[in-house]
């Protein structure tokens, strides 16, 4: 059987230990400064998705235009009304098809159509 340590035996070694100082060595520095770094583009991460920045930047948010189709409108027609200058009419047809979900181009009277970003009023 074996002896059981007393407590005069762990005497010896506490007072060994008090002067002794732990040191990170240069890979634990390197690898605390990378945590404290993720850990810090973490917390301005959160606070942009929590506190909606993008949404301070966007400026005053603009409702969609909306049109309503009378007896005798094309899509043709509402791209040479609507479209910024220097934009193809064609390319205008196919955006505005796309935005209200059109998978052709025709329309019917009493139909409300969303007119693109950047849509003038020629009238």
């Amino acid at each position: 059987m074996l002896p059981l340590p007393t407590s005069s035996a762990h005497a010896g070694q506490g007072s060994a230990r008090k002067g002794v100082r732990l040191q990170l060595t240069r890979r634990g520095r390197i690898l605390l400064a990378a945590v404290a770094f993720l850990a810090g583009i973490l917390v301005a991460l959160l606070g942009v998705l929590v506190l909606g920045v993008p949404s301070a930047f966007a400026g005053d948010p603009q409702e969609p235009v909306t049109v309503t189709v009378e007896a005798g409108d094309t899509l043709s027609d509402y791209a040479e009304q609507y479209a910024p200058a220097g934009e193809d009419s064609q390319d205008f047809v196919r955006e505005m098809r796309s935005l209200n979900g059109l998978s052709s181009p025709r329309i019917t009277e009493g139909q409300s159509l969303e007119l693109p970003e950047g849509s003038v009023d020629a009238a």
